[in-house]
């Protein structure tokens, strides 16, 4: 599924990495924190996958994606007019749609993925009909999504203490950079410290530009990204993948590679 940030076109760099240690190790359970549009749990095999994220209408529309994969329930095409239709509603808190299709209008017609902040989506050469593109993307995800177990909460709300080593991976909002509504206020230091315990008992691996000193990188790409919709040109950017040092996953890598 289109979503700011999205692994989608990483996925054959990152996957190797998760699903590698998850066979070494026999890991059972497959965790992601912040899930976001849900590529790469879709494709990590897994016994238990389950994914988080704090966002309610994303995980509704996941779900509904999982129960309805034909998702008939959504026009094959969203006029601006209509957008803005939904758009009123779901800022107002209105009951004229329900909520998983005010989420997947969000998330499938707004600009960049970026749930009505960002307004609506067009193709500047007008040949492309994007929230079509993007239903047709989620059409061909949904049958992949089955089995997971998709929550609303927090990170800091998942169990960290489980005896049995579980494979965590962490795409967080990264350090400074635009999220929805134009603001980040995710306090990273208790997540580094959430990072440092976690890694302690499971293997646990993180998506970001930068993190503390006492996280190596094991893997890095540089791609070319856009959002702003007054852009032109994309910026450079180095994606990275960190591990705790001497953590779990640290000392099976250094073992392994």
């Amino acid at each position: 599924m289109v979503y700011q940030g999205s692994k989608a076109r990483l996925l054959k760099d990152i996957l190797p990495f998760i699903q590698n240690c998850i066979d070494g190790n026999n890991i059972k359970t497959y965790c992601e924190p912040f899930v976001g549009g849900a590529n790469v749990i879709a494709s990590v095999k897994a016994e238990n996958r389950q994914g988080c994220d704090n966002n309610p209408a994303l995980i509704t529309l996941l779900r509904y994606m999982q129960n309805f994969p034909e998702m008939k329930d959504f026009p094959e095409t969203c006029p601006v007019e209509h957008y803005k239709e939904v758009r009123s509603d779901y800022r107002q808190n209105g009951n004229n749609f329900p909520e998983f299709y005010k989420a997947g209008i969000g998330y499938f017609a707004s600009y960049g993925g970026r749930f009505f902040d960002g307004g609506y989506g067009r193709d500047k050469t007008g040949k492309r009909d994007i929230y079509a593109d993007r239903l047709a993307n989620a059409r061909k995800q949904a049958p992949l999504l089955s089995g997971i177990s998709f929550n609303t909460m927090s990170y800091e709300d998942i169990s960290i203490f489980n005896e049995v080593p579980e494979m965590f991976y962490c795409d967080p909002p990264y350090k400074g950079t635009k999220v929805y509504n134009g603001k980040n206020n995710f306090d990273y230091w208790c997540f580094y410290d959430w990072l440092r315990q976690l890694s302690q008992k499971h293997f646990v691996l993180i998506s970001e530009f930068q993190m503390p000193d006492d996280f190596v990188c094991i893997w890095s790409k540089e791609r070319l990204v856009g959002q702003k919709s007054d852009r032109t040109k994309g910026d450079r950017v180095c994606e990275k993948l960190f591990t705790l040092k001497g953590g779990l996953y640290d000392s099976w890598y250094k073992e392994n590679k």
